[in-house]
C-alpha cells in the first residue's frame, strides 16, 4: 500500500484540525486543479472548519471530498486530486520537522495494527534534493522500524518518479550507504504514479544499474515492483497487454495492477468512446517489433500474427514522426486475438515467477472497470500467475485488506480456503 493513501478521512481532519488555516491550498495549483478536474468549488479551509464545528454535516462534506469513490470511476485524474487534498496536509506536516512526520507515520501504521495487519510494505516517495531528501527517506525508514515488533513487521520502498527516477535513486543508494543499517527495513523501488506517456523501454537503464548496484552491494539489496496496466487510453489494448509483458522482463518482482492481462478487451473498449483505438506511431511501431520478435510463440498461443503484413507496415511508418496517431478499429477478430495475447502474457508471467498486485476496489475505480462479473480478478485467479490481493491507497479508498478479501469471496465462486490455497502464502512474495 502507499503510504500517503493509508490515511483515512477521520485522519485527514484531525491531522489538518490544528493546521487548515496555515496550509497554502492554492500551492502547486492544487485549488485550480482540484475544483477543474472535479468540476466543484472546493473551498478547504471553510470545509474543515464545518467538520470541526458541525461534525454531523460538516465531516461527510469532508469524506465525499477526500474519498475516490464510485461515481469517481475511470478517471485517475479525478483520483490524483482527491488523493493530493491529504497530500497536502501531509507535505505540510513534513516541513514541520521530525517529530510531526513521524506522528503522521504512526498514525497510519496504528490503524494497520489494529485491523490486524501483520506485514506491510509501505511505498512512499518524497520530495527536495540532498541532504533534505536522504532525512525524508530516513525518517520515515526509521520510524517504520521503530513500529516492528513481534506481532508487526514493517517494510518500506522507495516510489521514484517516472519522469525522472535517476535522482531519487541515487539518494536511495547514497543513504544506504550513509546508514547501512537502514538496508534491513528499506528494501525496495517502485514506478508508479502517472503510467501513460512513460513505456517500460524509458527504464532499461536504471534497471540494469540496479542490478548491477546489487551485484556489488550484496547487503543492500533494493528490489523494483511496477505498476503497469493499470490506466492505459493512450495506446491499443495490444500495447497495454505488451507493456506488461516488458516491465517483466525489465526485472520488476511484482507488478501492480495488470487490469490489461484480466479485463476482457470488448468491455475495455466501451469504458470511452473510441477507446483504444487510436496511439503513436512510436508504440505501434514498438507493438510490431514485439510482435515480430515474439512471432512463434504468439502464433502457438492462438494469435493471427502475419510477419509479411507487419513488415510492410512497419516499413510504411517508420519514416512518420513518432507523435504522429495510427488508428486501428476493434473487429471481432481483433478482440479474440488480445484475449490470446492476454493468455500468453500470463502464461509468460507464470513461467518467470512474477507477481501481480491485484487491487479489487482500485481497480473498480481508478481502472473504470464497469462492473464486478466484469473485473480482471476473474482472468487472474483463472489463470496460475501468482497473485496478491493488496489495497493500494485503503484510506483514499476508505477500504481494508479484510474488505478487500470479502469482496473477492462474495463476487467469485472461491470460499474462504479455495482462495488460500489458490493464493497461498503471500510471505513468500516478500522484498
Amino acid at each position: 500500500m502507499h503510504l500517503a493513501g493509508s490515511f483515512y478521512a477521520e485522519d485527514l481532519l484531525a491531522i489538518g484540525a490544528p493546521i487548515f488555516r496555515e496550509v497554502d491550498w492554492t500551492a502547486r495549483e492544487f485549488l485550480n486543479g482540484y475544483n477543474n478536474s472535479l468540476e466543484t468549488e472546493l473551498d478547504p479551509v471553510q470545509l474543515f472548519a464545518e467538520a470541526l464545528e458541525n461534525p454531523e454535516v460538516g465531516f461527510p462534506k469532508l469524506k465525499a471530498a477526500y474519498v475516490f469513490g464510485p461515481e469517481d470511476s475511470g478517471d485517475f485524474e479525478r483520483f490524483m486530486w482527491k488523493y493530493r487534498l491529504f497530500s497536502h496536509l501531509w507535505g505540510y506536516g513534513w516541513e514541520q520537522g521530525r517529530q510531526t512526520a513521524v506522528a503522521m507515520i504512526r498514525q497510519a501504521v496504528e490503524h494497520h495494527k489494529r485491523q490486524g495487519l501483520e506485514y506491510v510494505e509501505y511505498r512512499a516517495g518524497f520530495w527536495g534534493e540532498g541532504a533534505n531528501l536522504r532525512e525524508k527517506m530516513q525518517i520515515c525508514a526509521e520510524t517504520l522500524a521503530a513500529e516492528c515488533d513481534e506481532q508487526f513487521t514493517a517494510r518500506y520502498i522507495v516510489a521514484l518518479p517516472r519522469d525522472d527516477p535517476w535522482p531519487m535513486y541515487q539518494a536511495v543508494r547514497q543513504l544506504l550507504t550513509e546508514r547501512p543499517h537502514l538496508s534491513n527495513i528499506l528494501r525496495g523501488l517502485d514506478f508508479a504514479s502517472y503510467e501513460e506517456g512513460f513505456p517500460p523501454k524509458l527504464f532499461h537503464s536504471i534497471f540494469q544499474q540496479i542490478q548491477q548496484d546489487n551485484a556489488a552491494q550484496p547487503d543492500q539489496q533494493l528490489t523494483a515492483v511496477y505498476h503497469v496496466g493499470e490506466t492505459f487510453f493512450d495506446k491499443s489494448l495490444e500495447s497495454a497487454v505488451r507493456w506488461c509483458h516488458e516491465a517483466s522482463l525489465l526485472g520488476a518482482k511484482r507488478l501492480g495492477h495488470c487490469i490489461a492481462l484480466g479485463l476482457d478487451p470488448a468491455i475495455a473498449v466501451n469504458r470511452r468512446p473510441q477507446a483504444h483505438e487510436a496511439e503513436l506511431v512510436s508504440e505501434r511501431l514498438d507493438q510490431i517489433a514485439y510482435d515480430l520478435g515474439f512471432a512463434s510463440q504468439l502464433q502457438k498461443a492462438g494469435v493471427t500474427i502475419d510477419v509479411s503484413a507487419l513488415q510492410k507496415e512497419q516499413q510504411s511508418l517508420v519514416n512518420l514522426a513518432a507523435d504522429n496517431q495510427v488508428e486501428r478499429p476493434y473487429t471481432s477478430q481483433r478482440f479474440q486475438d488480445i484475449r490470446q495475447r492476454q493468455t500468453f502474457v500470463l502464461n509468460q508471467l507464470t513461467q518467470m515467477g512474477t507477481v501481480i498486485e491485484c487491487c479489487p476496489t482500485s481497480n473498480l475505480r481508478i481502472g473504470g472497470v464497469p462492473d464486478a462479473e466484469h473485473h480482471p480478478i476473474h482472468r487472474l485467479l483463472a489463470s496460475r500467475v501468482n497473485l496478491c490481493i493488496c489495497t493500494d491507497d485503503p484510506g483514499t479508498f476508505d477500504i481494508t485488506l479484510a474488505s478487500e478479501i470479502e469482496w473477492v469471496l462474495r463476487h467469485t465462486h472461491y470460499t474462504l480456503d479455495s482462495l488460500a490455497q489458490r493464493l497461498g502464502d503471500p510471505r513468500r512474495f516478500q522484498l
